[in-house]
């Protein structure tokens, strides 16, 4: 007959597991750090399994103190007792208790330069090598008398005309029609196309936290448009071997469920005081729009007019943006 033995030291484990994990959640809230491993839209949720794991860790404990250390305990005969293996037990705890152990042993960080150089940066938010180019050809002819667009007309002579249209006498239909050549859409494309539209006639166009990638990627998939534009955004500095001394990117990490899906994505930024900014270091900046080929590719370059030090936000992270785009175009 098998010998019977006392499941008591499996309880009192299972009960400190349970009660670590409620315990380092609710330090992680407290200490206002939970955003930094997942997206804010899931912490009410986590914050109900920090309940669920306390209820759990006291059943263990009152099985724990109800069964003592006895060993005539009744065989449910289901098959679930622990296996008699010390080296198995422990190799089964030990995948719940190495990760608790590490989240109270590590400092709590945002991440950095030091995810990104494993990750890679991504300074072209969007593919648009198919995307139609926007030239004199193309433009559809004016209903008016005097033609908006002249040929060979550059871009910044472009903007120019476009932006001192008078809305009267029938222009306003004019601009309308020439927008809709300045921001070819498919069905994929077209609310970044409507927010480029929005956003066109501004002199300054402000990157927020709320919808910044959707604001990068608009801005990727037009940037001919926004050429000599002023941009404002904040983000922690980062650097690749390959960049010249005044160049660095300013980044941001975006985050879609937690820490390990994060991805970091900013625009590159070339300044004469961009050497005396360290890696990491936070800033917010206004820079003029253009563009460059860094590594075989078209991407935007921000041409610094301000930088500013700032402090790390709370909340470093930027997360993809679910509500009506026509919101990111409010100042």
């Amino acid at each position: 007959m098998e010998e019977k033995r006392s499941l008591l030291p499996h309880y009192l484990i299972r009960a400190a597991i349970l009660g670590c994990f409620s315990w380092y959640i609710v330090h992680l809230v407290k200490a206002d750090k939970l955003q930094y491993y997942i997206v804010p839209r899931m912490i009410p949720y986590v914050k109900y399994g920090a309940m669920a794991l306390f209820l759990l860790a006291g059943f263990y404990l009152y099985l724990a103190i109800q069964k003592g250390g006895s060993s005539n305990e009744e065989d449910c005969g289901c098959g679930h007792e622990p296996p008699r293996s010390i080296f198995r037990n422990g190799l089964i705890y030990g995948l719940f208790a190495i990760p608790l152990l590490l989240g109270v042993a590590l400092p709590d960080r945002i991440m950095g330069s030091e995810v990104v150089a494993v990750k890679g940066m991504n300074l072209n938010v969007a593919n648009v090598s198919e995307r139609p180019s926007v030239t004199a050809d193309s433009i559809p002819p004016s209903a008016s008398t005097e033609p908006l667009v002249e040929a060979n007309t550059t871009p910044e002579e472009l903007n120019r005309n476009v932006l001192e249209q008078s809305p009267q006498a029938g222009n306003n239909r004019n601009m309308n029609d020439e927008l809709d050549k300045l921001f070819p859409a498919d069905e994929f494309s077209i609310d970044y196309a409507e927010l480029g539209k929005k956003l066109y006639k501004r002199d300054v166009i402000n990157v927020k936290t709320v919808g910044y990638l959707e604001l990068l990627t608009m801005l990727d998939l037009f940037k001919d448009n926004f050429i000599g534009k002023d941009i404002h955004i904040s983000g922690f500095v980062y650097r690749e071997n390959d960049m010249k001394i005044d160049q660095f990117v300013v980044s941001r990490m975006a985050m879609q469920c937690c820490s390990a899906d994060a991805m970091p994505y900013g625009f590159l930024v070339q300044s004469p005081n961009g050497a005396s900014l360290k890696k990491d270091t936070w800033i917010t900046m206004t820079g003029k729009l253009s563009t460059t080929n860094y590594r075989g590719n078209e991407i935007i370059q921000l041409e610094a007019q301000k930088i500013t030090v700032i402090e790390a936000p709370n909340d470093p992270y930027v997360y993809p943006y679910y509500d009506d785009f026509d919101d990111l175009a409010k100042e």
